[in-house]
């Protein structure tokens, strides 16, 4: 399963979270349509979205979705750099780093021509924080003040620290300083006031009850359908520069469905994983990045084999990371060896890699694997375990799945992994309420601090899907947390210790960090992707050559 942060790839692995954040350079494309401006772009998404209301989502295909229709305080320009989004400028904060006071563009409108006010990011973030929501898509606005009071239905959702002064300004007050929040506000998105009244909890389950603010709107998705298209929004303040107005979206779940239509002519934009990014290897139409989305096993601790820690350790020694990410995915994917990814995080005092430092948290050993399982088949009371292994229904899942159960089940005698291959939607559903013996995920980073992908198993974060619970580790990311009295450089050092105690127990077994491929039509410009980019990416900066 994937998730968007940061939201969550679960991985689709979703590899769909795996499609990317599609950049380009604005300032190269003004007039660059020529004469094409009306001509329709055919793009591939890898799955349906299982909803687009942005206080919500928690997967790639929603993110993707929203990432087309919607923008916030900050937005990622055509080079991926943070630029003002919805708000007139990039502001400093105040009262010693806690406090971010924003104005509202005066042509930042909404799809029906109504102007984007404060009330609406009040309404938004209000929203997302009161537990009548049911939001598991907080991990970007749990640092505004009073946020936990809130969302635990301690205190009135009134007393969130947003504010609005008048129609176009508006304060944010944060529970700490956040060195990392630029990044954070870019998914700081508003929603229309009087359509969430209208829709309430159905906002953002078909394109009837969704207003646009971005680029884009969202036509003819009722919310389970396989295609669907995104108009120019005219009314968007940067309308001028949105050169592809029309765009048709297909979900392509198979690799080989996905190229066909690509070769035929019938898409002009899509994701490729496995064998099909091998295979095109001297295809000059096929681009691959290296993405810091990492990929794991989770583990139920809830269950007897998969509560204990020498059966976890087991199971991930006896994986090849290595082979998996160059024999099995062949997409350009590297082996992880941590649960955060390399070339991602650094060092703020030497600028040293985060991996580097800490080593390699995951090494296969298959020796000490069977002596783990040894030790673990007297702590369980039972030589033989059979586990369920739940995957989203898509070959790069699937691969990863059949190569784990392989590895398992040569190497640990008396362990049968059984495969789960589930829609993506029923994955994700399946994950939050940890209905699962083991499942993959993955986790697509919004920021640059190792700090984004250790957050998610504390004991009390939402995505920490297998509820383990470590107090060790708690404290040790209370102290990562604790901007206010720890430096950048001491809350690099609790990092790498929290980083090496979760690793230790094998609370998760890293599988791959990802590469990112896509087939892309010689006649289209204007697409760039890094290492923040997420699933499917920002459309409004594709031109026609």
């Amino acid at each position: 399963m994937s998730t968007h942060k940061g939201m969550i790839v679960i991985v689709s692995i979703a590899m769909g979270m795996m499609s990317a954040l599609l950049g380009g350079c604005a300032s190269t494309v003004v007039g660059g349509a020529g004469g094409n401006a009306s001509k329709t772009l055919k793009v591939t998404i890898p799955g349906e979205p299982m909803t687009i209301d942005p206080n919500k989502s928690i997967e790639t295909n929603g993110a993707a979705v929203i990432s087309q229709i919607s923008e916030g305080i900050y937005r990622r320009n055509a080079d991926n750099k943070i630029v003002p989004g919805v708000v007139e400028k990039i502001v400093k904060p105040t009262e010693n780093g806690t406090k971010y006071t924003f104005t509202i563009k005066k042509d930042a409108k909404w799809q029906n021509g109504d102007p984007v006010t404060s009330q609406d990011f009040v309404t938004s973030m209000q929203r997302n924080a009161d537990p009548a929501t049911k939001s598991q898509a907080t991990t970007d606005t749990q640092y505004i003040q009073n946020f936990t009071a809130v969302n635990s239905g301690k205190m009135n959702k009134s007393q969130l620290g947003i504010h609005a002064e008048n129609s176009r300004n508006f304060s944010i007050k944060l529970s700490r300083p956040v060195p990392y929040m630029n990044y954070e506000f870019v998914n700081y998105r508003p929603l229309n006031t009087d359509a969430v009244k209208k829709f309430g909890s159905k906002y953002g389950s078909s394109a009837e009850t969704t207003v646009a603010n971005g680029a884009y709107e969202i036509k003819d998705w009722t919310g389970s359908n396989d295609s669907w298209h995104y108009v120019k929004n005219p009314h968007y303040w940067d309308a001028k520069d949105v050169k592809i107005a029309n765009i048709d979206v297909q979900v392509a779940k198979d690799d080989n469905t996905a190229q066909n239509l690509f070769n035929a002519g019938t898409v002009q934009l899509t994701s490729i994983n496995g064998q099909y990014v091998k295979a095109n290897a001297n295809n000059k139409e096929e681009v691959v990045t290296k993405n810091g989305r990492n990929n794991y096993i989770y583990f139920n601790s809830k269950r007897p084999a998969t509560a204990n820690e020498n059966f976890r350790k087991a199971i991930s020694m006896v994986i090849d990371r290595k082979a998996l990410a160059n024999n099995v995915l062949q997409d350009g994917s590297t082996a992880a060896t941590n649960i955060v990814p390399k070339d991602y995080a650094k060092n703020p005092t030497n600028g040293k890699d985060f991996i580097d430092e800490v080593g390699d948290q995951a090494p296969t050993d298959v020796n000490k694997a069977k002596d783990y399982w040894s030790k673990a088949q007297k702590e369980i009371g039972k030589d033989k375990v059979s586990i369920d292994f739940l995957v989203d229904d898509t070959d790069t899942e699937k691969k990863v799945a059949e190569y784990v159960q392989g590895a398992v089940e040569k190497n640990l005698k008396g362990v049968t992994i059984n495969i789960i291959s589930v829609p993506h939607g029923t994955h994700v559903s399946r994950d939050f309420t940890t209905d699962f013996d083991i499942t993959t995920v993955g986790w697509g980073p919004d920021y640059p601090d190792a700090q984004n992908f250790l957050d998610g198993m504390q004991s009390q974060n939402s995505i920490n899907f297998s509820k383990t619970k470590d107090p060790q580790y708690d404290a040790l990311m209370a102290k990562v947390n604790d901007t206010t009295h720890y430096t950048a450089a001491q809350r690099y050092e609790f990092e790498k210790q929290a980083d090496k105690r979760l690793m230790s127990i094998a609370a998760v077994a890293p599988t791959f960090q990802t590469a990112q491929a896509h087939l892309v039509n010689k006649d289209l410009g204007g697409l760039k992707w890094d290492t923040l980019s997420g699933a499917s990416g920002q459309l409004q900066y594709a031109y026609w050559k």
